[in-house]
């Protein structure tokens, strides 16, 4: 016979006083122990009182309550003495009487009754427990997770029954309405689903003749409420609900969503092998539901042709995308929905997803709930914290569970959508009852191995939907997206492969090296063709004044030319450091801008910078020669004025063409994608790349037309400088060519920053 082990868990009372529920899981793992042992006839039936620490206070209460649960569990799922709440309560006098017994644990011996296949009727609950029955009767009617020790079957009367108002649980689904019934101003046509606890039908309502999802239920939740709230393309939309008289039915009528639900989609999805996964498998199982329902197949659709010419993971993200904006809707209004799973989410003849059933949602912004009313959801898709609040032995609370679990449950779906398996399946049922269950699904989740499960992933999966994905499946909050927003966007940006990789992090140097070095990048990036350019003029132009036979005109030229420049360089050098210096502010930010602002200052850093340029050239075009001429005596002042005028014009072209599209490289490849990521702006505004993409051909336009100036100062040049003129044209020529290129580059990346922008149409 094997030891008992009370000794022990008395014996450590004093070394878990400051940790209750250290004491209580050491306290649980002795007394299933002392069951497993005796179920395998090698002891003893355990007596509860060895297992329960000395002394009181709410430790020992605390422990008490979680090792009940474990007796009651044992005891009617074995059908080894079972036991009713109210004898624990005699037993342990702290339990007090049966109307001071928590409803926690009123629940768990209800519960465990219906696993082992025993009925509880309402009549039995208000017997037993008159000052807990409302509550009980709330909660009981709000569980959804089957087969868990926070669960529970919610079934109406069964047909015949002598008490229609009685509510019966068992472990079957029991409610009786069939097609072609009439309940109130609603003719059942066609069973669309059924649930633990509610029958939903495509109805019609006669007294507006229109066809209606009509949801029935024997208690009034606050499902009706919560969605009456939400009013998104992506959430089935609630007409109303009604207390229907005889029979007393709680009815819930919502808009008809006739294209069946994910769950059918990935049924299909796992019968096929990965390269025959598509849009068209997805438009198949719709139109397959549409045909059975008898509604029409939609005529004309371009949502419908996306799909069809998309490939299998694309449609992941477009399915996943829309659902986080739901998600990010309803967590915006404050409710949570905690049962994100296939058979919930609806489909539209076009292809959208519509989340429903909120029945065991939190709504935080309603003064009279309460997130432990209606907690549950379904197993396989919770979140290892949803996991937790299960049961409170495992350090888990209905209060934990926020929005970020729903993001969770999303990537499980959007996982098991993709693979058409879920990442965690689980390979054996194990030993132990309902808590070891979920103890080895948390367990799963937060010791998974991610480069193993990315294993599972099809060949052809993008980078970008993985990282979405795996972040979505990080078992700390704190790793996950911040919001379902957040998801929304990155699985939006999942369908532009380039968007997607200009919010990313550079891994190129080219691109990097920018973002650490922002001011010499800008710096390099404006100078050099400036300083390249004044230098070719300058030594034309000496050329040209040394041909001019008037004595001292070239020392002369040396010094306007010291003089301009001493003044016009480090002037230009100055202001342009001042803009420089706001841009490098911005890239510094550690706030999110003012919505006012949106990055434009670093958007159109290029344009700053060569306004400032040719301001700068055009001075020097005019000074110059007039400085020139004031201090000599020229025959020739109007052809020496046209000729130093267009050979500065060529060269302030260069000037202020190249810079522009270097900067505005830099700007839309580097700088703005990293205030992106940074949060310190949501994204462009939409005008300001509509004139980007203008001053883009503007520019071009200015480039194309340097090699024009230099043919035009070839044929006024003399014989000898023709040569030189002509090169110049043909480095003009490739010139262009290399801007052509950057302009292409630029507005590519206009394009992706289309994507994101904050009042894009379709996206305001």
């Amino acid at each position: 016979m094997a030891d008992k082990p009370h000794s022990t868990v008395s014996d450590t009372t004093s070394k878990w006083q400051d940790d209750p529920w250290g004491q209580a899981a050491e306290a649980i793992d002795a007394l299933v122990a002392a069951w497993e042992s005796y179920l395998k006839k090698d002891g003893e039936e355990p007596q509860l009182g060895e297992f329960v620490p000395q002394g009181s206070g709410s430790a020992r209460e605390l422990v008490l309550s979680e090792l009940i649960k474990v007796d009651l569990e044992y005891r009617w799922r074995h059908d080894r003495s079972p036991r009713l709440i109210e004898s624990y309560a005699e037993e342990f006098s702290e339990r007090g009487p049966s109307e001071e017994i928590s409803v926690e644990l009123i629940y768990e011996e209800l519960q465990v009754r219906v696993q082992a296949g025993k009925e509880v009727s309402q009549k039995e609950i208000q017997e037993r427990f008159p000052k807990q029955a409302e509550a009980l009767l709330v909660l009981l009617g709000g569980m959804a997770v089957a087969g868990t020790p926070t669960a529970a079957y919610f079934v109406e009367t069964m047909k015949g029954s002598d008490q229609k108002s009685d509510i019966v649980l068992a472990n079957k689904t029991v409610l009786g309405f069939k097609s072609g019934e009439k309940i109130g101003d609603f003719e059942l046509l066609t069973v669309l689903g059924k649930g633990a606890f509610a029958q939903v039908f495509l109805a019609r309502q006669v007294s507006l003749e229109r066809l209606v999802a009509l949801k029935v239920s024997s208690v009034r939740g606050n499902e009706s409420k919560t969605l009456a709230q939400l009013d998104h393309l992506n959430i089935v939309r609630v007409f109303d609900q009604r207390q229907n008289e005889e029979p007393s039915v709680h009815l819930l009528y919502m808009e008809v969503v006739p294209g069946g639900t994910l769950l059918g989609v990935i049924k299909r999805v796992r019968k096929l092998k990965p390269a025959d996964r598509n849009g068209r498998v997805l438009l198949e199982v719709i139109d397959g539901m549409l045909g059975a329902s008898g509604a029409p197949r939609p005529a004309s659709s371009s949502s419908r042709n996306w799909l069809a010419a998309a490939s299998w993971p694309m449609v992941v993200c477009q399915i996943g995308a829309q659902l986080a904006r739901g998600l990010a809707y309803a967590h915006n209004k404050g409710v949570m929905h905690r049962d994100i799973k296939p058979a919930n989410v609806l489909l539209t003849p076009e292809g959208a997803p519509k989340l429903a059933d909120f029945n065991v949602s939190y709504n935080d912004g309603q003064a009279d709930e309460n997130p432990e009313d209606t907690f549950g959801g379904s197993l396989t898709y919770m979140s290892p914290e949803q996991l937790k609040a299960c049961h409170p032995a495992l350090g888990g609370s209905p209060q934990l569970v926020r929005g970020s679990s729903d993001v969770y449950s999303l990537g499980l779906l959007l996982w098991e959508l993709l693979c058409g398996r879920r990442p965690f399946e689980e390979t054996s049922k194990g030993k132990g009852g309902g808590l070891a269950r979920i103890q080895r699904m948390i367990d799963a989740r937060e010791y998974a191995d991610f480069a193993e499960l990315v294993k599972q992933l099809p060949a052809g999966c993008p980078k970008s939907l993985q990282q979405v994905l795996m972040r979505c499946l990080q078992p700390r909050k704190e790793e996950r997206f911040k919001s379902a927003e957040e998801a929304a966007q990155a699985l939006e940006l999942s369908l532009h492969p380039r968007c997607w990789k200009l919010m990313q992090e550079p891994a190129n140097p080219l691109w990097s090296w920018p973002l650490r070095f922002p001011v010499l990048a800008i710096l390099f990036a404006g100078l050099t063709p400036n300083a390249l350019a004044g230098y070719y003029n300058l030594v034309y132009n000496r050329q040209r004044i040394e041909e001019i036979p008037t004595e001292g005109i070239l020392e002369h030229f040396n010094n306007v030319q010291l003089w301009i420049n001493s003044i016009v360089f480090p002037l230009g050098v100055g202001i342009g450091m001042w803009v420089v210096m706001r841009v490098q502010r911005e890239m510094l930010r550690e706030q999110p801008a003012d919505a006012s602002e949106n990055g434009g200052r670093v958007l159109f850093l290029g344009m700053a910078i060569s306004l400032l340029t040719v301001g700068l050239w055009t001075i020097s075009g005019v000074v110059f020669p007039i400085a020139i001429d004031l201090g000599t005596d020229l025959e020739r002042a109007a052809s020496f004025y046209t000729h130093f005028f267009v050979s500065l014009v060529l060269c302030g072209t260069v000037a202020m063409a190249y810079p522009y599209f270097f900067l505005t490289t830099l700007s839309v490849r580097s700088f703005f994608p990293a205030l992106v990521r940074r949060g310190i702006v949501a994204g462009p505004r939409w005008k300001h790349l509509q004139q980007l993409r203008l001053l883009n051909k503007v520019f071009l336009a200015l480039t194309a037309m340097m090699p024009m100036f230099g043919v035009l100062l070839a044929v006024a040049a003399e014989s000898d400088q023709r040569n030189v003129m002509m090169i110049a044209c043909g480095v003009g020529i490739v010139g262009f060519l290399a801007m052509f290129g950057l302009e292409r580059f630029i507005d590519k990346n206009l394009d992706a920053l289309e994507r994101i922008a904050v009042d894009a149409p379709g996206n305001a």
